[in-house]
């Protein structure tokens, strides 16, 4: 019996329905003509709707995964971008996921981009929180419901986030009148009313733990100084979150406050470590696709040629340079030498130096932390891979241009590399001979 492979979309935070541009349909039409003859199996994609993120990451993951529950049977495979590669790990590693042997049921596989497990790098703190933000420029963009028309391409109903309880009756309804009798297998609905149901909290990770606390009152204030520290004074972003920051709780305050219930988990420690300890742990599949780039010094461009990064090793600059992001995110304190604040604070000055003495070096720009250099003890490097993008100048254009051919010169390329990363998951899991 041929295996349907599911490969499930998230946006990030406060993404928009471009976000991943015609990525989706490139990737299924690479993947549905390349199967090979030993893989008796066929794929399906979905675009799961922007997560409004307006509740703790605890309940987006529980809606993740309620709503997968009316989806047709087989492996899944997550593909995350930014901070939905968040919800992502989160759901893969959820207990309902894990069987008696420690396997995982249904979802087998995360593909993240550019998703800041260990946060994002300092030098984008501000830059990049505004860039996760709603933009309007004027300009009319084609939406992924327009640039993935593919007959196994599900753009979900915005409802299975937005409105659950609607989406769930209509969900007992044939969908077949939404996306044509020749696209997707109808999702069943369960025998009961209760399989479709939100999964009750059955773990420490459950919402009852500190994972999925709101902010309070002195977090939300060191998130607010810690962005303005690293921002201009005049700073927009900063004005406004300090404007907001006398009464965080009031009810005039609500979208600030919600909001930062989901993006606080780039900048809490425990958090980050807590969910990354899950996912290096995991018995599933999983990969990393961070994006980078070099800028120019002295009027020569350093900026990586269009090539799986191997061309363009990081040198000891890079190093130094994710080092100090590394102990500013305060998670490598339990396990290496920087247990204490005071040994984090020298570490750093001396890395600090040792850059700048370095000015020969470029370092990369990129948008998130990196598990190397002193980060190697929180494991799972061999799950990075890197992915320089060329027609960008910072690393916040290369962060949000992975998708688009313009701006990632090795487009094309990146998403044959990707396929043969499934066909590799589906081969080890999958493989069979047909007949």
């Amino acid at each position: 019996m041929t295996t349907l492979v599911h490969l499930v979309y998230i946006h990030g935070f406060q993404g928009d329905d471009t976000s991943f541009q015609s990525f989706p349909l490139h990737l299924q039409e690479k993947l549905s003509s390349r199967i090979p003859p030993e893989l008796d199996i066929r794929f399906q994609s979905s675009l799961y709707p922007t997560y409004k993120s307006v509740k703790p990451i605890s309940h987006a993951t529980q809606n993740f995964l309620a709503w997968l529950k009316t989806q047709p049977d087989g492996p899944v495979i997550l593909v995350g971008h930014s901070m939905g590669g968040l919800l992502a790990a989160d759901a893969a590693t959820d207990p309902s996921n894990t069987d008696e042997l420690g396997k995982p049921k249904r979802i087998v596989g995360v593909i993240a981009f550019d998703v800041p497990f260990l946060g994002m790098h300092p030098h984008v703190v501000v830059s990049g929180i505004a860039s996760l933000l709603p933009k309007d420029d004027g300009k009319k963009k084609k939406s992924e419901k327009e640039m993935n028309k593919h007959p196994q391409i599900q753009i979900v109903d915005p409802k299975a986030t937005d409105e659950w309880e609607e989406f769930k009756r209509r969900a007992h309804r044939p969908l077949s009148s939404e996306f044509g009798s020749s696209q997707l297998d109808v999702p069943r609905p369960p025998a009961s009313p209760s399989a479709l149901s939100l999964p009750e909290p059955s773990s420490p990770h459950s919402k009852e733990t500190p994972r999925s606390r709101s902010p309070s009152p002195g977090f939300f204030n060191k998130t607010i100084n810690k962005i303005a520290a690293r921002a201009k004074e005049n700073d927009p972003l900063v004005r406004w979150l300090r404007k907001h920051a006398d009464a965080p709780f009031s009810a005039g305050k609500r979208w600030i406050v919600e909001r930062f219930q989901f993006g606080s988990s780039m900048f809490d420690p425990y958090d980050l470590g807590d969910r990354y300890d899950r996912l290096v742990q995991w018995n599933g599949l999983w990969v990393n696709y961070w994006t980078y780039t070099r800028p120019e010094k002295k009027g020569k461009s350093k900026s990586p040629s269009p090539t799986t990064g191997e061309a363009d090793p990081p040198n000891e600059a890079d190093e130094l340079d994710n080092d100090i992001a590394v102990l500013d995110s305060g998670l490598v304190d339990s396990k290496s030498e920087a247990n204490s604040q005071r040994k984090r604070n020298l570490l750093k000055k001396g890395r600090q130096n040792d850059l700048d003495k370095s000015e020969a070096l470029v370092s990369m720009r990129h948008f998130i932390v990196l598990p190397t250099g002193m980060g190697r003890v929180l494991g799972g490097s061999e799950h990075w891979e890197r992915v320089p993008i060329a027609g960008v100048d910072d690393e916040v254009a290369a962060h949000t241009g992975i998708f688009i051919p313009t701006q990632n010169v090795d487009y094309a390329k990146f998403v044959e590399r990707v396929a043969d990363k499934v066909f590799d998951w589906c081969g080890n899991l999958y493989g069979q001979r047909k007949g």
